[in-house]
């Protein structure tokens, strides 16, 4: 075989010059399977039809298309390593794209926002190589690192994609910080203010180019954020009508695109997240950020292909041993309840969660205790129910979830930052969005079935600044409840500087046992 040429642009590469058995195995090899897949009437094993069978599916996302020999272009090291492999040759590589000019003279916030040795690393590596995926704890300085990377590159239009309300008006609080004189745009929540650099929310972005958004697009969405039902519904509630008013607009702005970020990564490989990237056909400069990125679902190869490899890895303990982080003690309180009968997940939640009497207990008896001890605690809910029966039995404590109005919310962080609050409730659309460094208590009273969160709901406490961080979670008894926090159990193990273990639930309600 002859060396292969690989023409390379923005979103979509080439490959020339190579066998169509050669195709074949890279359509093999960029794909992955979909979960599931053998319960779809068109799976090529249900197709009983003999002529039927030879469109039937095979039960994979292919990220290679045979027809053109074209693939994403974030995964051409894995075509590279492919020849160089199985084939010992190196491929020739023809640049089809053009590095945008620098258009902006941005300065950097020295004097309040130094980098640290590793983040100075990261921003440097994701320069170098133009697109990347950083994995980062939440601590890490994901957004810091972003607005330096941003800084430094001086190209617009930037987008800046987040996936709530909350996080956008987050990040630009914190870009506007770091950059000196920088006016950060936004387009969600009803505004539409466009400028050099722009956060825009995802579902904006999206209604932007779609007449309306199906009921499959959002399920989509729903799906791959691993949203919960509550969540989904806030999610929901954003106000679009800037997109009714500047349709045209946004999507000029989102087309003429030199640079994008996509704020939690690992959401973008759902079929409509990623039609939004690659509607930035000019985006030279693709970023993306997460503390856990990679997706159990085998879906990652697709955010591999939007956004480049990963760059960094940068995890919890890491920074804990670096002392960046503070260690946390984690407890897994063991309910040991006799299991009810429950049909649904709904009912499992009700029986087992919400409506479980001793593990309500725990939580307002916890709550307390760390109250008299002036520890400023954050409980995390996942039903608006949930949190407002606990606001009602937990005294001076505050419950904001996504319908809270923007002046409760913006009250209660603020109270809680000055020390004035020491108890805040909060739903986990709500979480999306805290950025509280005063905390040194996380009590997660929601359950839930991402163990990925559950890293990412640690690092609120364990930022520096906190002299402890005290994490407490159960051990549930339900049919669904039960596997869901045994891996919440077993992804917090992985971290070794995490002190993680299971206790009796009558260590918590005993009145003379010492927790802390």
């Amino acid at each position: 075989m002859s060396k292969p040429i690989i023409k390379l642009r923005n979103t979509w590469s080439v490959v020339e010059k190579i066998p169509y058995e050669v195709a074949e195995e890279l359509y093999e090899l960029l794909s992955f399977d979909v979960p599931g897949a053998h319960w779809s009437p068109k799976y090529i094993d249900n197709v009983i039809d003999e002529e039927e069978k030879k469109n039937a599916w095979d039960g994979k996302i292919h990220l290679f298309y045979k027809g053109g020999n074209v693939f994403l272009t974030g995964l051409t090291f894995k075509v590279c390593e492919f020849f160089k492999n199985e084939y010992g040759i190196i491929p020739e590589l023809i640049w089809e794209m053009t590095e945008p000019r620098k258009n902006l003279n941005l300065q950097w916030n020295e004097k309040d926002f130094s980098l640290r040795p590793y983040q100075k690393e990261i921003v440097s590596n994701c320069i170098k190589k133009k697109r990347a995926i950083i994995e980062a704890c939440t601590g890490s300085g994901k957004t810091l690192m972003i607005g330096k990377i941003i800084q430094e590159l001086g190209v617009s239009p930037f987008v800046f994609y987040v996936l709530t309300k909350d996080l956008m008006y987050q990040s630009k609080k914190m870009l506007e910080k770091t950059i000196l004189g920088l006016e950060v745009g936004l387009i969600g929540d009803g505004k539409c203010d466009i400028r050099d650099v722009t956060i825009v929310t995802v579902q904006s972005a999206i209604a932007s180019f779609e007449k309306s958004l199906t009921k499959k697009m959002l399920k989509e969405i729903q799906e791959s954020a691993e949203m919960d039902d509550n969540e989904f519904k806030e999610f929901k509630k954003e106000n679009l009508d800037h997109v009714q008013k500047k349709r045209e607009d946004i999507q000029n702005f989102i087309k003429s695109a030199n640079g994008i970020y996509a704020d939690e990564v690992h959401h973008y490989s759902s079929k409509t997240c990623k039609s939004i990237i690659l509607k930035s056909k000019k985006a030279f400069y693709r970023f993306g950020g997460s503390a856990t990125p990679t997706r159990a679902d085998n879906s990652y190869l697709t955010i591999e292909g939007l956004f480049g490899r990963k760059t960094a890895i940068v995890t919890a303990s890491d920074l804990i041993l670096k002392g960046y982080l503070t260690k946390p003690t984690i407890r897994f309180i063991e309910l040991k309840e006799k299991q009810k009968w429950v049909n649904t997940w709904d009912q499992d939640r009700s029986a087992h969660i919400v409506e479980n009497e001793t593990r309500n207990e725990c939580v307002i008896k916890l709550a307390n205790d760390f109250s008299k001890r002036n520890i400023q605690t954050l409980i995390l809910v996942q039903l608006i129910k949930h949190g407002k029966d606990l606001e009602k039995r937990i005294p001076n404590s505050v419950f904001i979830y996504g319908g809270s109005s923007k002046k409760k919310r913006e009250q209660a962080l603020e109270d809680i930052q000055s020390g004035k609050l020491k108890i805040l409730i909060g739903s986990t659309i709500a979480d999306e969005g805290l950025d509280i460094p005063a905390l040194s208590a996380l009590i997660l009273a929601g359950g839930g079935k991402s163990p990925t969160r559950a890293k990412q709901r640690v690092g609120r406490v364990i930022r520096k600044g906190s002299s402890q961080a005290l994490v407490y979670d159960f051990i549930d008894d339900g049919k669904w409840s039960y596997d869901h926090s045994k891996e919440r159990l077993k992804i917090l193990k992985e971290e070794p500087e995490f002190d993680v273990k299971v206790i009796s639930v009558k260590d918590v309600l005993s009145p003379y046992k010492d927790l802390f």
